[in-house]
């Protein structure tokens, strides 16, 4: 009589790796192992597209951790390709946890591909967690090779992501540094190997440019009036959004207004939070003549009150309380508009909000607005 096969569930993660680590691959050689060592497939939980870092956006590892909980699971066993699908976590604390999660639960965790049996034993337990940490820091040292890798793209003046700016467009080159073709908005290249530059963006845009830095700097409207100027008239924003205040006085920074493209002003490397780099490390190339004269954006910046200098998270809450003693209250308009704080997209940067950035001062008013909506002043 042949031995009852124990119900197992397989979980595939895939990110951008090499193809061996493909859904189907990975498939293939759970379902061999399966067949092998009297396992049968119930389940399957995906996480296609999806890095190892975190278990953030994982949803099938999420899922998988929720079932396995269930007392009513359907299955005893997760059956998964090798260590470094069920994660290439950072701290190997993170992916040893997920694992008890089910060890405790009753389901055993199975890696296929690996050379030894998690059977918990000393010598499996030392050769996992070496298999861990080669693959936390197999990231890492990705991580570095493609930062240096995008920073000398940079410096070559191609364009390494970003938000879209008005009055810029995107022009695709191929394999051989040859134009293509100018990307629409909304458009992404298709192939690794090609490289994008910019360029002056639709002459129309270009005149809109020039109109927001005459009336700001000659005729000494401010950044409010222009954007309803500019809605009152029909002039569409990227994505045919309306203008804001915060579009204009973005634009009006914008170092690209002078053709000059910067680089690596924040990282944001293996899921981690996003971090300030020293103006040391920014890349910043000239890519193509100036929108604006360089003495017209000068004076934009002078009458902006200059850049704002770089404020650590705590400096940004310590100038927010001074904002508030001094003011008696806070709004997106009046953050923006003091010279001692930082703009509120570095508040939502560092907080996730304006309310986040509140509460770590101990201050209640009501916010309107969503993250990437025109703030509206009071």
């Amino acid at each position: 009589m042949s031995p009852v096969p124990v119900a197992a569930a397989q979980y595939l993660r895939m990110s951008s790796e090499h193809q061996r680590y493909s859904l189907h691959n990975q498939a293939q050689g759970i379902a061999a192992y399966a067949a092998a060592n009297g396992y049968q497939l119930v389940r399957s939980y995906y996480d296609p597209g999806r890095s190892g870092l975190t278990l953030r956006k994982r949803i099938g590892l999420q899922a998988l951790l929720s079932d396995a909980l269930q007392p009513d699971r359907q299955f005893e066993a997760v059956l998964v390709f090798d260590v470094t699908r069920w994660g290439r976590f950072q701290d190997l604390d993170q992916s040893a946890h997920y694992e008890f999660v089910c060890r405790q639960a009753g389901v055993a965790v199975i890696y296929c591909a690996e050379a030894f049996a998690n059977d918990g034993s000393a010598s499996a337990a030392l050769v996992k967690e070496l298999k861990r940490l080669m693959a936390a820091e197999y990231s890492r040292e990705l991580s570095r090779k493609v930062a240096a890798a995008k920073r000398l793209q940079a410096q070559l003046g191609f364009r390494m992501g970003g938000p879209l700016i008005f009055g810029v467009d995107r022009v695709l080159l191929d394999v051989r540094g040859r134009p293509r073709a100018t990307l629409q908005r909304g458009v992404h290249k298709a192939q690794a190997d090609e490289r994008v530059i910019l360029t002056h963006g639709p002459q129309a845009e270009v005149k809109t440019v020039r109109r927001i830095f005459r009336r700001f700097v000659v005729d000494a409207h401010t950044p409010s009036e222009i954007a309803r100027e500019l809605n009152s008239e029909g002039v569409a924003f990227i994505g045919r959004r309306l203008w804001s205040r915060d579009a204009v006085v973005r634009l009006l920074r914008h170092e690209l207004m002078i053709g000059v493209y910067t680089y690596n002003r924040t990282s944001h490397r293996l899921q981690g939070r996003l971090v300030e780099r020293p103006p040391a490390e920014w890349v910043r190339v000239k890519v193509f003549d100036p929108i604006v004269p360089l003495r017209e954006f000068r004076r934009a910046q002078a009458r902006l009150g200059a850049v704002r200098r770089r404020q650590s998270p705590h400096q940004m809450l310590l100038s927010l309380k001074s904002l508030l003693q001094a003011q008696g209250r806070l709004s997106a308009a009046l953050i923006d508009a003091a010279r001692e704080t930082p703009c509120v997209n570095s508040y939502f940067r560092y907080f996730g909000s304006l309310r986040g950035a509140y509460a770590a001062i101990g201050y209640s008013a009501a916010v309107g607005g969503r993250r990437g909506e025109p703030y509206r002043e009071r």
